[in-house]
């Protein structure tokens, strides 16, 4: 019973991230399912659906097609589809019910693409996974497809990886960071996966840098690092961005590999959330405050990539109520659905910094813009609340 999740809601699934990460590329997206997975994401896991919906569709699944295995309904159905809607590539998507009868998402793929000519992917995601993994998958897929062979490296250039609002909203946050960079002397080769383009992804290897915002882009980063030999940072520039631009700069210069990381210590503050997004927030508390414990934790699996010595695995919510209560952390630093977890009268304060892949539209509206002062209050009510303590 320690996987049932009662104060807090589940992240979204990696069929979400699948989506999210191809939602600008003109595709169509067909998740595979009877309606329900479809529903959670372009209702609950995609801010910009509301504003700018793009060709993500259910393939109706039944129970007499699950029972008979009948695929070439699903097929029928998408290569009508792409001939009225005349798509840049298509992706068919996995859920619970195909993985539980083997669906054959790559053979799918491979019999539209040639039906249609198309470039099509087929994704075996199954809603228990976390989103990171599809955003990944999604990710490394279009590089493996798209990106050109390339001897050429555009001096001072960088990739942005591993973006979607499922971590960042869609507030302004991938325009900021792009303007941040180009203010600072670098080029923008790459925005995966907000403002990306494909002709981006084809130019992705004449990066001189892959800089991964976060942990779904680890794996895309180490792809390119294998294919191209650029290497890679893991850091988010937030507040005035210095922490991640020095970082950078270091691996422009030595060509060095570089994670925004220091080691977890008890006793102040706990950030749980996603693991480069809390690091990046670690490294600027302690500029501030370089003596403050500070721990970071995730719920969507420790990379051992972006960890530090003492970064917390935490499995569930039964691992993260034991870690509020325990008495070891003053502040928790997370979404605001958090304070479900606090016992009253328990001293623990919460920062509530809102992460739209667990609490969707409750919050997203109010997730921050990491780079600027709305950041740098929220440093500040951090160290003021962990001093407090």
């Amino acid at each position: 019973m320690s996987k049932l999740w009662i104060t807090l809601p589940a992240y979204a699934g990696d069929y979400s991230g699948v989506c999210s990460a191809m939602y600008e590329l003109g595709g169509l997206a067909v998740i595979h399912d009877a309606s329900g997975c479809t529903g959670n994401y372009t209702g609950y896991d995609e801010p910009r659906w509301y504003d700018a919906p793009a060709r993500t569709f259910c393939s109706g699944l039944r129970e007499i097609d699950a029972v008979l295995g009948d695929d070439d309904k699903l097929v029928d159905r998408v290569i009508a589809a792409c001939e009225e809607l005349r798509p840049t590539m298509v992706a068919v998507i996995g859920s619970p019910v195909p993985m539980v009868i083997g669906t054959d998402f790559k053979g799918i793929a491979a019999e539209l693409e040639n039906h249609t000519g198309l470039p099509c992917f087929g994704f075996p995601t199954n809603g228990i996974v976390r989103y990171g993994a599809g955003v990944g998958a999604a990710q490394t897929a279009l590089i493996e497809r798209f990106a050109k062979e390339t001897k050429e490296k555009i001096p001072r250039s960088v990739n942005i990886l591993g973006m979607t609002p499922l971590d960042f909203a869609d507030n302004g946050n991938a325009a900021e960071l792009a303007a941040f960079l180009e203010g600072h002397g670098l080029k923008v080769n790459g925005r995966l996966m907000m403002g990306v383009s494909l002709e981006q992804i084809e130019r992705l290897g004449e990066a001189a840098l892959n800089l991964a915002v976060t942990q779904s882009g680890m794996d895309a980063a180490e792809l390119l690092r294998r294919r191209y030999g650029a290497p890679w940072v893991a850091a988010l520039p937030l507040c005035g961005g210095e922490t991640a631009l020095e970082l950078i700069e270091r691996t422009l210069a030595d060509g060095q590999c570089r994670a925004q990381n220091a080691p977890s210590r008890d006793g102040g503050v706990l950030i749980v959330g996603e693991q480069a997004c809390a690091a990046a927030l670690r490294a600027e508390l302690l500029a501030r405050s370089p003596g403050l414990p500070v721990t970071v934790g995730t719920m969507l699996g420790l990379d051992r990539r972006l960890a530090s010595p003492g970064d917390l695995d935490v499995a569930d919510e039964t691992a993260l109520r034991g870690l509020v209560e325990s008495g070891r952390f003053r502040t928790i630093v997370g979404d605001p659905l958090f304070a479900g977890l606090i016992p009253p009268d328990s001293g623990v304060e919460l920062v509530g910094l809102p992460h739209p892949a667990l609490s969707s539209k409750l919050y997203w509206d109010h997730a921050p813009h990491w780079l600027g002062a709305e950041m740098d209050r929220l440093v500040e009510a951090i160290l003021s609340k962990s001093k407090g303590a």
